[in-house]
């Protein structure tokens, strides 16, 4: 793939996303009550692509919506009859603006899992049909720390289309994947000029240092996922999970967190089969037909939450089921950390 390169100014950036918009089905980020989350938009004055972070959704449910319906279903004395359900509205072609790096690393962890032991074409569909397009942040957040883990950020490929707000004053559009260099040349770029590598990485490279240079937190995921792995006995978890009240925010917000349930809908004869969010810390979630939980404290489901994330998942699939993006924190009713929670056991 040759790798396309793109330098304008901020009215030139608000041209090249008004092109998009109007010649692709587009989402991006929309302000409700002070939150944003990403919504089919067909003008700029709609939404804002360089949303803050602390507020802004991920783009999940936009892959693996929140409740999708599996199938239709017809059930008579005479036996049941399943049918398809209505086309898919998030697997045609589209564009996403204003996805954040850590959710857009997200969805290359996923990859793992839903093209692992059974390939969810849903899903995949989904994947092949989207453009990504991500602006890289200026600084991090109170609770980022995506530098921190196994994944190079500078030089991420996660993202079809990366846009840098460079030191010099000028913006850099720049392919990643090849979805993102046939995207670029299009006429969606006629307000920039082309420029080459030689004078754009650079200039993309002090941007990098700046943002990696701002972050509050840090941590040594390699000696974490150590110690993690060895200590699952530990007491400690019972302490760091002592004021969760299981509402499951920190999965449903999260933008790796997979966990689902089924569930029948019916009236009379005729039901729809739904796919729903769900999650490690329901205490339903492990319970057995017979009645018995494996996990019928909350500790254990706080212990297989934080040692999915850190442990079982890197040592399944080699990735990191975290990206850092400090979600869950802020979204936490309680102020519980992942990041602290993760720390504290392993010392």
């Amino acid at each position: 793939m040759s790798v396309e390169t793109f330098v304008t100014d901020k009215a030139g950036l608000q041209k090249f996303y008004e092109a998009i918009m109007a010649g692709h089905e587009t989402y991006a980020p929309v302000e409700k009550f002070g939150k944003y989350d990403f919504k089919r938009v067909v003008r700029l004055s709609e939404c804002d692509p360089e949303s803050p972070i602390s507020r802004t959704q991920s783009i999940k449910p936009l892959f693996f919506p929140r409740s999708a319906k599996v199938m239709k279903y017809v059930a008579t004395s005479a036996g049941t009859e399943v049918s398809e359900v209505d086309e898919d509205p998030l697997a045609v072609k589209r564009v996403i603006l204003g996805a954040k790096h850590c959710d857009a690393r997200a969805l290359q962890v996923l990859d793992k899992v839903y093209n692992w032991d059974y390939i969810d074409t849903d899903y995949q569909k989904r994947r092949e049909n989207t453009v990504i397009i991500s602006t890289r942040c200026d600084k991090a957040d109170t609770h980022c720390f995506c530098t921190s883990l196994d994944y190079d950020l500078e030089n991420l490929d996660a993202m079809d289309v990366l846009v840098v707000n460079g030191l010099d004053g000028k913006i850099y559009i720049k392919s990643k994947t090849a979805k993102g260099a046939e995207l670029l040349n299009t006429d969606v770029t006629r307000h920039a000029s082309r420029v080459t590598e030689e004078v754009s990485e650079p200039v993309l490279k002090k941007q990098f240092e700046a943002f990696a240079g701002s972050f509050r937190l840090k941590m040594d995921y390699k000696e974490v996922n150590a110690k993690l792995s060895k200590i699952f006995d530990t007491p400690e978890f019972e302490d760091v999970s002592g004021s969760c009240v299981s509402c499951n925010t920190c999965a449903f917000v999260c933008p790796t967190c997979h966990c689902f349930k089924i569930s029948d809908e019916k009236v009379k004869d005729t039901g729809v089969r739904y796919k729903s969010y769900d999650s490690c810390n329901n205490g339903y979630f492990t319970l057995m037909a017979g009645g018995h939980n494996p996990r019928p404290v909350k500790y254990r489901r706080w212990r297989q939450r934080a040692m999915h994330k850190f442990v079982y998942y890197k040592e399944r699939f080699g990735e990191n089921l975290c990206v850092g993006c400090g979600k869950c924190t802020i979204s936490c009713p309680v102020n519980i950390s992942i990041f602290e929670v993760v720390n504290q056991v392993a010392q």
